[in-house]
């Protein structure tokens, strides 16, 4: 009961970061924006981390069960749609980055493929492991974040957006690194180098400086290679085959 109540708390709370963050994309404040979805963003590892670390103490047989193999909070997953997708996109509709009817349709793209994605991210099994998505999860609110920093041009952001919208589509069972036994420790310690590095940037303001840049950049990297490595076909297409 404890690991529930935990979810649900954490889960609020994003839902107003969300808020938060909206009013922010109407004054134009993106530090504000992308800090509060970035406390969104972390407190959505902490609820996968409780998901883990606070089994139900009500029923010994979940001690045996692992955390991957247990289904999703729902109130998680709406939250983490609010902060991941419909804001960004929001954001990146005021910032520019999405332009007229066709940024508009691009926009309408995202939040249909995501909500696709999402449909694979709950599983209707019990047994279907939650730690892997059928098309890479593009966090749009990191996305966007690094428009901002590296100060993108139209062209650029064009060409980014379109990247997060093909790989979402891409049907491979792509692996959360942060899950991964692979490299877990590097992993790790690099996410919190990122969040460090992030925070930096909003306190100091937009855009990053240059070693921000090739931090933030390097690492973006190394979670894409490690992640495309790490891929394999998609169970649920080669169940249906």
């Amino acid at each position: 009961m404890r690991r529930e109540i935990i979810a649900h708390l954490l889960a609020a709370f994003g839902v107003l970061c969300a808020i938060f963050s909206v009013l922010a994309v109407f004054d134009q404040a993106w530090e504000y924006v992308y800090g509060w979805l970035g406390l969104a963003l972390l407190l959505q590892a902490l609820a996968s981390d409780d998901l883990a670390l606070l089994p139900d103490l009500e029923s010994d047989a979940n001690m045996d069960v692992d955390a991957s193999q247990r289904p999703p909070d729902p109130a998680s997953a709406i939250a983490a749609f609010l902060t991941a997708v419909f804001v960004p996109v929001v954001a990146m509709l005021h910032a520019g980055f999405l332009d007229g009817w066709s940024g508009v349709a691009v926009a309408g793209i995202i939040l249909l493929s995501s909500l696709y994605r999402l449909a694979f991210l709950v599983p209707n099994e019990p047994q279907v492991p939650v730690t892997s998505y059928i098309g890479l999860p593009a966090v749009w609110s990191v996305w966007g974040f690094y428009l901002h920093a590296f100060d993108a041009t139209p062209l650029a952001a064009v060409l980014t957006i379109g990247l997060g919208i093909v790989l979402g589509l891409v049907p491979m069972n792509w692996p959360n690194p942060l899950y991964s036994a692979h490299w877990r420790p590097l992993t790790r310690a690099l996410v919190g180098v990122w969040f460090a590095t992030a925070a930096f940037t909003l306190f100091r303001g937009l855009p990053a400086t240059s070693p921000a840049k090739a931090i933030l950049l390097a690492i973006a990297a190394y979670g894409l290679l490690l992640t495309a490595r790490l891929a394999r076909p998609s169970a649920v297409r080669a169940s249906k085959e």
